[in-house]
């Protein structure tokens, strides 16, 4: 057909009113079935039905993603009541073979048993698009239309940008452009930086499950941190996953391998104006692109209308950029008020609101839950890790009511949580009724089981905080958002619609639903963010915040340390942009061109260039140091470099060789005081709380286990008639009986080890012991306690082995009961005997859950 034929029924399609009002009624179909409601007023008649069919079918041949997705929608929308259909039928299956989307014709096929003949010249259509858009060397998997545009885009591009649904799969584009990529001539190594150390994990597992004979072929490794030289063989081809931290570490390494690839996924992660590591983000990727001048460059991110943005800021051409709203899945939006008993289906530029008898029957939101949620699988969002917990609790005691059969699986994991962390911790109990929860401060491990667990079908309902917005792949029938807030904060469009975006599986289902409840007067106070689906736009933190007169001035007067108004995030962002701007001052005469610098000259701020470089022309800490820890206050990086510089005598300032309590509480005091942490920290700002630290601290470095370091405080809290703290509330002296006591303990602590020991701590000591190196050398250095911190242990094999995938917890399991199957010389991993490795181990522990992923 004519393409600007169909670009003008396209266009007459979309703005009629008649197709608006049938659309409409069909969509309010399912408002009916699901909140049993009268069906009367939403049944289609037969000429309706296929009109609406014929709609769908003209859709289909646009261009246009919005109307490739509403021929999507209608096509999903009539599914349940019409799939038997002969019409349907067809139609179905001659829209989505249209559209390319293959998943979706595999379940007509698989779960509707849809038998349906295609007409000729749409069979012989579907038949070239699965010859022409098959993944390269893969078996049977085909791109769908946007998802095979896009990645021939990709490949024909050194710097690109791009931006679509949460479930158009464009970690699975991604993926498929690296194992293009594995196989170029000269071969490159490669970078993929995600924004936490959960996404490390996840993109490494599934690199390993779907390229890893591929990245073996080709003699690639993948390697999860910064320390290449601790790796098992000298191998120059690496696939490196990093987070924005660990990528800044390798970069400060003269010797490690040059990088021809940068892949940045969740990209909008540089624009979280509240998040200090948005600018850590920025840093990362703008000093790669200044050591790798010749670095291809891709960024990746969810549902942004201006993905072009992200090469901007960075002064690469913005026209390389796509942008889709078109998804394998659709979405049902409803607001339900629990307070009115009411519901908002939103359809469209419409919102129809009723109220169901259901609600005031169910009358409580877990029931309401339970009712929607009782045939399905189901995200449950709360906005903090005590919040989740108080829900899952509260829902526990519900569900446990009813029979729920618990799998062999779930009894195993159950087993393995108890013995990794406590008996008493909560998550397990959960499980016993087929529910879980999952936050950041959660460690890995048991991450790892709940995301199995759930994906398999094991558990039906999973509460959860914002680490699914951090891109944790786990979509899911229905969405239910129990509070628009990311911790204290109100939801950004961007946070809300890539939540959001988890409903509905590929393969599993057409569409999926989310549910936004207000149950509670001080939640969902505002609903605009359920409208602003399609227009979001976002500028990178270290752009907003060097835009306007307002910002700038407040930069001007942080370089000049006078006080500003704000929260103390935006302070500390404040400071840290002031900083790279002093320490881009002194790379002026190098001919290194500077984009935030570039910026300032834009807007006429020479008075700030002015009193940055005169700022940073002061410190006499060398600018290799200060270009790695632009994060820490200059002024501070200066005082502690010329701490070092005076003292003649080494042994006072090298850090200790050994690792106890004792040198960890000296250093720890010793850092209080030169790194201002009262001023600086505000986890630290009591002195008091150091001895805590260096006694957790000293436990971690020495490799002592996680549920070892839990008993030992729960012995410590007994004997010295501790209070334990429940959301920063005294509750009492700490009761070893008391399950929620042991709880608020076992999560204060693996929040310390994550958030203190190995983010904080790490921090201030990888710029301590950099500044030893320029003072001394690196052979009279003394040791790297940040090493320690980041790994958990002084033992290099344990560190090799964590370089190759598995976590501090399997590691040491290995070298504690499977040594001899370690190829050890001179004190050094060479290789893994894998085979006596599986044989020797009990198929039931956690440990060989995380091997066989790893190794396997």
């Amino acid at each position: 057909m004519n393409a600007t034929l169909i670009d003008k029924l396209t266009e007459d399609v979309l703005g009629d009113q008649y197709f608006k009002e049938l659309f409409i009624k069909a969509s309010s179909s399912l408002s009916a079935e699901l909140f049993q409601l009268p069906t009367r007023d939403v049944e289609l008649t037969e000429k309706e039905y296929v009109h609406l069919l014929r709609f769908a079918d003209i859709l289909s041949n646009s261009s246009d993603s919005k109307a490739r997705n509403k021929s999507y929608q209608i096509i999903s929308i009539l599914n349940h009541a019409y799939k038997e259909d002969p019409t349907y039928r067809t139609y179905s299956k001659a829209v989505f073979a249209k559209l390319g989307n293959f998943p979706a014709i595999e379940y007509l096929e698989k779960k509707d048993r849809n038998p349906a003949k295609l007409p000729f010249d749409r069979n012989l259509e579907k038949t070239a698009k699965e010859i022409i858009q098959s993944v390269p060397d893969s078996e049977g998997l085909v791109f769908t239309d946007v998802q095979y545009e896009l990645f021939t885009k990709l490949k024909n591009s050194k710097l690109f940008s791009f931006s679509g649904p949460t479930s158009m799969g464009k970690s699975f584009i991604i993926k498929s452009f690296i194992r293009e990529v594995l196989g170029n001539t000269p071969k490159e190594n490669l970078v993929i930086m995600v924004p936490t150390r959960a996404l490390i994990n996840q993109f490494t597992l599934d690199l390993k499950s779907e390229l890893g004979n591929y990245i073996e072929e080709y003699g690639y490794k993948i390697v999860t941190n910064s320390n290449v030289s601790e790796l098992l063989e000298d191998n120059s081809n690496y696939v490196f996953i990093l987070t924005p931290e660990r990528l800044l570490s390798y970069l400060s390494k003269k010797d490690n391998p040059s990088l021809g690839f940068i892949f940045v996924d969740e990209a909008h992660k540089i624009a979280s104006q509240k998040d200090l590591r948005s600018v850590t983000a920025y840093k990362a990727i703008e000093k790669t692109l200044q050591t790798f001048t010749n670095i291809n460059l891709y960024f990746a991110s969810p549902n942004v209308s201006n993905p072009e943005i992200f090469l901007k800021v960075f002064n690469k051409n913005p026209s390389k950029n796509f942008h889709t709203i078109e998804s394998p899945v659709s979405q049902n939006l409803f607001f339900i008020n629990m307070l009115e008993f009411s519901v908002s289906h939103y359809i469209d530029d419409s919102i129809k609101t009723f109220h169901p008898k259901l609600l005031t029957d169910l009358y409580e939101t877990n029931n309401l839950i339970k009712h929607l949620g009782k045939n399905d699988y189901n995200i449950v969002y709360c906005n903090s890790k005590n919040t989740t917990i108080e829900k899952s609790f509260s829902f526990a005691n519900i569900i446990s009511k009813e029979n729920f059969v618990i799998s062999q699986e779930t009894k195993k994991a159950i087993k393995q949580i108890q013995d990794y962390i406590h008996e008493d911790f909560y998550l397990a109990s959960f499980l016993e009724v087929g529910i879980a929860y999952h936050f950041g401060s959660l460690p890995q491990l048991v991450r790892n089981i709940v995301e199995n667990l759930y994906r398999d079908g094991h558990i039906k309902y999973l509460f959860c905080t914002s680490t699914l917005l951090e891109g944790v792949n786990l979509p899911t029938k229905n969405v239910f958002i129990l509070v628009n807030k990311n911790g204290r904060s109100q939801f950004t469009d961007i946070d809300f619609w890539n939540l959001a975006g988890r409903a509905g599986r590929l393969k599993k289902e057409l569409s999926g639903n989310i549910y936004c409840i207000r149950d509670d007067i001080k939640n969902w106070k505002n609903t605009e963010v359920l409208e602003q689906k399609n227009d979001i736009k976002l500028k990178p933190t270290i752009e907003e915040k060097t835009d306007t007169e307002k910002e700038l001035m407040k930069i001007e007067k942080t370089l000049l340390n006078e006080d500003i108004k704000g929260t103390l995030t935006e302070k500390e962002i404040l400071e840290y942009i002031a900083n790279i701007i002093c320490i881009d001052t002194l790379k002026i005469d190098s001919g290194y061109q500077s984009p935030v610098i570039q910026k300032l000259i834009e807007m006429n701020k020479s008075e700030i260039i002015s009193i940055a470089h005169k700022k940073a022309g002061k410190l006499k800490v060398p600018l290799e140091v200060l270009n790695s820890n632009q994060s820490i206050d200059i002024e501070i990086q200066n005082k502690v470099y010329n701490f070092i510089l005076k003292r003649k005598n080494t042994s006072s300032v090298l850090l200790p060789q050994k690792v106890d309590y004792s040198n960890c509480l000296k250093v720890l005091s010793k850092f209080y005081d030169n790194y201002e942490w009262d001023k600086k920290e505000k986890n630290l700002k009591n002195k008091n709380s150091l001895s805590y630290f260096a006694l957790l601290m000293n436990q971690w470095i020495n490799g002592t286990s996680l549920n070892q370091i839990i008993k030992d405080s729960i012995d410590y809290h007994v004997t010295n008639k501790k209070h334990i703290y429940i959301a920063h509330k005294d509750a009492g002296e700490f009761n070893k009986n008391n399950k929620e006591h042991i709880n608020a303990l076992i999560g204060s602590i693996i929040e310390d080890i994550e958030g203190t020991l190995r983010y904080s701590f790490e921090k201030y000591f990888t710029h301590y012991y950099m500044s030893l190196v320029e003072v001394f050398g690196e052979e009279n250095a003394g040791v790297n306690w940040s090493q320690f911190l980041e790994y958990g242990t002084q033992n290099r094999l344990s560190i090799a082995l964590q370089n190759l995938g598995v976590s501090r917890h399997t590691a040491n399991y290995i070298l504690q009961k499977h040594k001899n199957v370690l190829i050890i010389e001179d004190n050094k991993l060479k290789g893994i005997n894998k085979n006596k490795l599986f044989a020797d181990m009990k198929k039931t522990n956690i440990e060989y859950e995380e091997i066989k992923s790893i190794f396997g």
